[in-house]
């Protein structure tokens, strides 16, 4: 459960798994939620499309200056994640689908009834199907495999580009459908697998190799992975998220530490100072050639070549992708992360945010 600028919001799935919304590193994004306000304002997501049904509520929605739509319970509107939209009246309960732009996805209500009903999909390539029994309960046949969907539960099955499926539901009350597809190599570092082939000009490096690149660079004081950036090497949103992370808790430094002090200590149960001094050199450069690449390659995704990738073979998004990756300040977002969901703003730069807070128009 978390919170948004006008009450709750509950994740019902996200794709691909382990990826989060604040982080807005998700290909797409189920979500619930309620608010007790007669006004409110819709977080800005620039890099997504949506599309809000309403479960509980009469709302009117207005998306910047372009249009307003109203809707009555289990109506829904599509829009545009980068307008700024407010909500007009008492949103008791929604239902969101939240889509990466580059992406195709739609949604469908179906009333449940005692005799099957038949789904079609309308989209090819890669696939996430979701049901949502929004009322009753929902009977769901899948390749002839029956599972029910209770109220207020999410179902989501995965298809491949190759994959059909005969999918039909059947029960009491009402149901959401919602269908996503997406071309899985226009989406960098999004659902790959651990076997994927490798897909850029680092394809030719061992993920050692890689790794003891990435181990030497990946540090809040190096100016090497910004080197790397503007030479037009990009980094899929995964990767970047996991060397973030080993960052921000420096694990292969609290390793070194350790080794080192082991090291000392031996001094206090007789080694000379000389002996202990030469084994902090040979352990220090242990660690930089062994240690610390195998513990990035025990975190990074693999293989890391499927990760990396030259600018000159980049698409649309993944040009996207790069330059976000060029302007990202990690201190800036931290601040910006804090008040853009609670305040329902997104703020342009430091300087914006101090603005807005202080009221200083």
């Amino acid at each position: 459960m978390s919170k948004w600028s006008g009450g709750n919001t509950r994740e019902l799935a996200i794709y691909p798994d382990g990826a989060d919304y604040l982080d807005r590193d998700f290909l797409w994004r189920l979500s619930s939620a309620d608010s007790d306000l007669e006004e409110s304002s819709f977080t800005k997501l620039p890099d997504y499309d949506r599309i809000l049904l309403v479960l509980d509520g009469n709302v009117v929605l207005a998306h910047g200056e372009e249009r307003t739509v109203s809707l009555s319970p289990y109506e829904y509107d599509a829009f545009d994640g980068a307008v700024k939209t407010k909500c007009f009246g008492k949103l008791g309960k929604d239902y969101n689908l939240i889509y990466r732009k580059g992406t195709k996805g739609r949604m469908e209500v179906i009333n449940l009834t005692e005799q099957g009903h038949h789904l079609s999909c309308r989209f090819s390539g890669c696939r996430s199907i979701g049901l949502y029994s929004a009322e009753g309960y929902t009977v769901v046949s899948v390749n002839g495999q029956t599972d029910m969907v209770k109220e207020d539960q999410q179902m989501v099955i995965e298809l491949d580009p190759d994959e059909d499926v005969s999918l039909s539901v059947m029960g009491k009350g009402k149901c959401v459908f919602t269908e996503v597809a997406f071309e899985r190599e226009n989406v960098l570092g999004f659902g790959m697998e651990d076997d994927a082939v490798p897909v850029g000009g680092a394809s030719g490096q061992s993920d050692y190799m890689l790794a003891l690149k990435l181990s030497l660079s990946n540090n809040r004081w190096s100016s090497v992975m910004n080197r790397m950036k503007k030479k037009g090497v990009l980094r899929s949103p995964v990767l970047e998220k996991k060397l973030r992370t080993l960052d921000k808790f420096f694990v292969p430094g609290i390793v070194w530490a350790v080794g080192v002090i082991l090291c000392v200590l031996l001094y206090l149960v007789g080694l000379s100072p000389a002996a202990v001094i030469g084994l902090i050199i040979a352990f220090s450069i242990v660690d930089v050639f062994l240690i610390s690449p195998m513990i990035y390659l025990a975190v990074l995704p693999r293989p890391l070549s499927a990760h990396i990738k030259n600018a000159d073979e980049l698409n649309a998004y993944e040009r996207q992708v790069f330059e976000d990756q060029l302007n990202y300040d990690p201190r800036h977002e931290r601040l910006m992360r804090k008040y853009r969901d609670r305040k329902g703003e997104e703020y342009k730069g430091a300087a914006d945010f101090w603005r807005k807070m202080n009221k200083d128009d």
